[in-house]
Order: C-alpha cells, then sequence, then structure tokens
C-alpha cells in the first residue's frame, strides 16, 4: 500500500509541482493554508507531511507543533520546506519536531530522496 504525504503549500504551482513529483509513488492530499493543512492531517493521519513555513491563518511552525504533541499524529513525520534559509530557522524547525528541512528553490530529485530518506529512517 502507498504511502501518505499531505503537502502543505499556499503557492499552489509549488504544492501543484510538488504533487507531481510525488504521487507516482505516494497518496497525496493538498492543504493551501495552515489552518486547513493542520485539519487534513488530523483527517489523513499520513506518514510525512511537507509543510511549507510562510502559511496564512497558521504558521508552519505552529503546525509542526501541533502535530508532534498530538498522540495520535506523534509519529508523523515533518519535513518543512521554505525559502527562509538562516540556520537559525532550521535551528528552530528542528528543535519543535521536524524531521529534515528543504531550502527553496530545490530539485525535484531532491524533494524524493529527503522524502524517502526521512521515510525509510523507521525501517533500518
Amino acid at each position: 500500500m502507498k504511502k501518505s504525504i499531505v503537502i502543505v503549500e499556499d503557492d499552489i504551482n509549488i504544492a501543484k509541482a510538488e504533487a507531481l513529483i510525488l504521487q507516482k509513488d505516494f497518496n497525496v492530499h493538498l492543504a493551501h493554508d495552515g489552518e486547513t493543512g493542520h485539519a487534513l492531517v488530523k483527517e489523513v493521519k499520513p506518514d510525512l507531511v511537507i509543510l511549507d513555513l510562510m502559511l496564512p491563518k497558521l504558521h508552519g511552525y505552529e503546525v509542526c507543533k501541533k502535530i508532534k504533541e498530538d498522540p495520535e499524529l506523534v509519529e508523523t513525520k515533518v519535513i518543512m520546506v521554505t525559502a527562509k534559509n538562516e540556520n537559525k530557522d532550521e535551528i528552530q524547525g528542528l528543535d519543535i519536531g521536524a524531521d529534515d528541512y528543504i531550502m527553496k528553490p530545490f530539485e525535484g530529485t531532491e524533494l524524493k530522496h529527503v522524502v524517502n530518506q526521512v521515510l525509510n529512517k523507521n525501517n533500518e
């Protein structure tokens, strides 16, 4: 059975591109703001969330924190994706529970590699 991924990204073109890259290997669900994304994660209970930082309604850090504090979602992996490229942003994301961090712009192969790496950490 395919693993599931929720992509929370307010830029619709980036969200569609990420979905296209991943939909062959995963069941992909999309949300375009933090509140909707968090609700979708609670509903789908995906294996992985690809989470933009700069989101309307609820910031990516808050969404990540809510996922990691929810007993039903605590095992859900989170990859933060952002154009903010300062070390402090990455450190803050990892401190609140993100499993990895990708800087925009990125190549499709990089996204696939990081997704597979994060999901396969459990299988080692």
